[in-house]
């Protein structure tokens, strides 16, 4: 009970942070993504988390990269099959950065914390419900829930043995998603 109720708290705070990160950043710029960065790190200095359980390694390199191109690469060809032009319209070091920390903190520390008690498809869908939990924060529809916690399955697939193995390649996935729906 108590491996679970760590890694609720720290989303209930990343989720706090996210919801009034406007105030919070005339204190702390960056609030949120400093947050999803800080809480795991906070975690390995006091060693309540292992550093190796984050996924930092090469992994399966071309599954891999085939997972970190290819829901971009859709993307990208839907919008340029439909006549849209491709236009970036966020600040890509920003949009990196955020899908970086998000990674960081959903897909290499809850997702590995879920595993204990809840096996690989449980930690799935509970990191993927929370994680489309704070991105309905902005003011997703429900459909919006629903296609945020989807992407983020595919971010977790990414990221775990069935993918690529590492957590470069969901950080890598995301990354590139933010830039193409930006």
């Amino acid at each position: 009970m108590a491996q679970v109720i760590l890694p609720f708290l720290l989303w209930l705070i990343v989720t706090l942070v996210y919801a009034f990160k406007f105030q919070l950043n005339i204190v702390l710029p960056n609030s949120y993504v400093m947050t999803l960065f800080a809480l795991p790190i906070i975690l390995i200095i006091f060693k309540k988390f292992s550093f190796s359980k984050l996924g930092f390694r090469v992994g399966k390199p071309v599954t891999g990269l085939f997972f970190m191109i290819l829901l971009p690469l859709i993307l990208f060809l839907r919008f340029y099959f439909m006549g849209s032009s491709f236009r970036l319209t966020g600040f890509p070091l920003a949009l990196i950065l955020g899908s970086i920390a998000e990674e960081f903190f959903f897909r290499g520390y809850l997702q590995e914390e879920f595993k204990k008690p809840f096996g690989t498809i449980g930690s799935f869908a509970i990191t993927n419900f929370l994680f489309a939990l704070v991105h309905f924060i902005k003011g997703y529809s429900i459909l919006g829930l629903v296609s945020t916690g989807l992407i983020g399955l595919y971010f977790s697939i990414t990221k775990d043995r069935q993918g690529g193995d590492s957590l470069f390649y969901s950080m890598g996935a995301h990354s590139l998603y933010n830039i193409v729906v930006s």
